[in-house]
């Protein structure tokens, strides 16, 4: 089994380590930094390590496989796509690894499709340097089944949805909402916190709270909680901003959380619930969906 990848960052490195390990068979790649003076050096220190080859162009590439992984930035997906079509024909599987919108996905699979290849879109859903060929994949698209009956037999883990493409990066872009946004919200709570010389009493405060229970359960009570006492707490986070600003901090996150807050408390959905908790986060999401269609 050989693979060829459009890319040669660190997810395809990380990507091709993981399966050499497992005795994968050749891989192949095409880079257009291979020979550039900036990142020439990295991509050819990681083809030798891993033993992937390189290819002089797409062309010479698409055709070193049955397999093509798109393995670029999200904003060259669809440009890829294109240069890689002319050389693309049946029988053969185009993997998106990108990551983008699903309206760019589903750009790239009308594209690939012509040639008569198939189309998967898939997302990894964790870190590379963590996790490898093994990191967790959500794949749609018409060939995503195909993708995964071919490289689940070298350990990755890839969950067929539908043969929608873009359902699978739509499910990527929603937890980039929870992940990156955490980060920024670290971000602002070290720094506010620095100022009072106090940040590991405040992590350690939030690390007592959450660390009682499971993660799903931390949502559940956070959200059936916070959509009831949503005034109370976007009074609060007016002082918080308060608080931040006199500490010549950015406030940036916790003024979205007010606002957001306060998008909750108009909805009325503790008159909603009469003031008592719900039980669920469906209740919560049924309840959201009616309140903002009467809207």
């Amino acid at each position: 089994m050989d693979i060829s990848f459009i890319g040669f960052g660190g997810a395809a490195y990380g990507l091709t380590k993981g399966l050499k390990q497992e005795g994968f068979g050749n891989v192949y790649f095409f880079d257009k930094s291979y020979k550039s003076k900036k990142f020439g050096e990295i991509v050819r220190k990681r083809a030798s390590e891993t033993g992937a080859l390189y290819e002089e162009n797409i062309e010479d590439l698409v055709n070193s496989s049955d397999m093509v992984i798109s393995c670029v930035t999200g904003s060259m997906a669809v440009t890829v796509a294109r240069e890689a079509a002319p050389f693309l024909k049946s029988g053969q599987l185009y993997v998106d690894v990108n990551t983008t919108s699903p309206a760019v996905k589903e750009l790239a699979a009308a594209i690939v499709e012509k040639s008569g290849a198939e189309y998967a879109d898939a997302a990894m859903m964790g870190g590379i340097p963590t996790w490898l060929h093994r990191v967790p994949i959500f794949s749609s698209g018409k060939g995503a089944e195909r993708f995964k009956t071919t490289m689940e037999p070298f350990g990755m883990r890839i969950n067929v949805l539908s043969k929608k493409p873009g359902q699978a990066t739509a499910i990527k872009m929603f937890r980039s909402i929870f992940m990156k946004g955490i980060l920024a919200l670290f971000l602002e709570v070290m720094e506010a916190a620095d100022h009072y010389q106090a940040t590991d009493l405040v992590l350690g405060s939030i690390a007592e709270t959450m660390d009682k229970t499971s993660f799903l359960e931390t949502a559940r009570l956070i959200v059936t909680k916070g959509v009831v006492n949503a005034d109370r707490m976007a009074h609060e986070m007016a002082g918080v901003i308060e608080t931040i600003e006199a500490a010549d901090a950015l406030s940036i996150m916790s003024m979205a959380t007010r606002d957001r807050l306060q998008w909750c408390r108009q909805l009325n959905l503790q008159e909603f619930f009469g003031g008592e908790i719900p039980k669920s986060l469906e209740e919560v999401l049924k309840a959201l969906k009616e309140k903002i269609s009467q809207s």
